[in-house]
């Protein structure tokens, strides 16, 4: 059996014990298998949204990778902040090193509950916003999302609905306005 998914790195490509891994590699490691801070294994998330709850995404931070576990497979349910689908393994595979834009593109097309985790934990840049803004332009409740944990709107749940409606007028209209200035 194996399971596909996403795994975080340090920005020099170790994990948090320093040990170097590189892509198109197997590594290996002996012992039990269990999931947690003082598990054993390699971590890795079924989602791609969920490796940044377990690593803070700055610019040059944090690297992920598509990889693929094998071997002993113990799986995580956790449901803290909604549903984490995570797995220990004792064989990973490093796939590929994604690049931002690569993790972008694949968090776009992944579907709203994906997207609400990963706008928690992951900060867009001002073109990432307008991206964004423009797959959920008609969507009130992403908008909220992106309001509130990207553009830093706190009071937006505590105002009125029209009020939150405005706020989310004067952002798509920023947008359009920064769209025809970059033009």
């Amino acid at each position: 059996m194996e399971v596909k998914g996403y795994k975080a790195f340090n920005n020099d490509k170790t994990n948090r014990y320093g040990i170097p891994f590189e892509e198109g590699r197997t590594y290996h490691v002996d012992g039990p298998i269990s999931f947690g801070n003082s598990g054993h294994g390699f971590h890795m998330c079924a989602n791609l949204s969920d490796v940044f709850r377990y690593f803070h995404y700055d610019e040059g931070d944090v690297c992920v990778a598509e990889v693929t576990g094998e071997g002993t497979i113990v799986r995580y349910d956790d449901e803290y902040y909604g549903y984490y689908d995570m797995y220990s393994v004792s064989d990973i595979t490093i796939d590929k090193f994604l690049t931002r834009k690569e993790i972008i593109t694949h968090m776009l097309k992944d579907h709203e509950f994906n997207n609400q985790k990963f706008l928690m934990t992951f900060p867009l840049t001002e073109t990432e916003k307008a991206h964004y803004l423009k797959k959920y332009r008609h969507n009130e409740i992403m908008l909220k999302w992106l309001l509130f944990y990207q553009y830093g709107c706190k009071d937006l749940y505590s105002c009125s609905l029209e009020e939150g409606k405005e706020q989310i007028r004067m952002v798509l209209n920023n947008g359009q306005d920064n769209n025809k200035r970059s033009s």
